[in-house]
């Protein structure tokens, strides 16, 4: 579990919310320089909050051995082809050396996309599948008994009412890929205490 931070430029607000770090895809070519890959929903604010300025800072936390990694960088976003909203897309051939070895390698972003949804647990699959993130209950707490509880994988549906659910869920379902540019190493268990700056050349 990491710490993903964004800024909400409409009200000036920073925003930070907890992720979980689902994989890592390294290209060949560069593999000292792996894409974070993390999930969400694609209705969520902080897709409006990466659209305007497409960089982020990732925290890292780990008790055992007391060290911190925050790591800056740009975010992209791999959604639904039927998503119609605006989010920072993975960056066009030339913009990246990372996203460039990556198309020269044919890697694909949709087969990732799938395979991480069905990768994650039933009741993970479900929270897709739920009332847009935020959404008031005007039933109140009641509202939550008619959401479904846990989704098959893909191709697994038993009815047509779980085939809707997961197709659902899969149009609201996006992956977060951060690339790093910089990262920030706090060595907090050592005497005298160590950070260490990496930047990306």
């Amino acid at each position: 579990v990491f710490q993903l931070a964004t800024y909400d430029h409409p009200s000036r607000t920073p925003r930070v919310r907890s992720h979980i770090l689902r994989s890592f895809v390294t290209p060949s070519k560069h593999p000292s320089l792996p894409l974070l890959v993390s999930t969400t929903d694609i209705r969520t604010p902080k897709v409006t909050q990466v659209t305007d300025a497409n960089s982020v800072e990732a925290v890292f936390w780990t008790e055992p051995t007391l060290e911190q990694f925050r790591i800056s960088g740009r975010i992209s976003l791999v959604s639904s082809s039927s998503y119609a909203g605006s989010y920072p897309d993975i960056p066009s051939p030339g913009h990246s050396i990372l996203f460039d070895a990556l198309r020269q390698e044919n890697f694909n972003w949709e087969q990732t996309r799938l395979s991480t949804f069905n990768r994650l647990n039933g009741r993970m699959r479900a929270s897709w599948c739920r009332p847009v993130p935020g959404t008031p209950l005007k039933g109140g707490y009641d509202d939550a008994l008619e959401w479904p509880e846990s989704l098959p994988a893909l191709g697994e549906a038993k009815d047509e009412e779980e085939k809707r659910n997961v197709e659902r869920a899969l149009e609201n379902f996006a992956l977060v890929i951060i690339e790093p540019l910089g990262v920030d190493f706090v060595e907090l268990g050592t005497r005298p205490e160590k950070r260490t700056m990496y930047r990306r050349n």
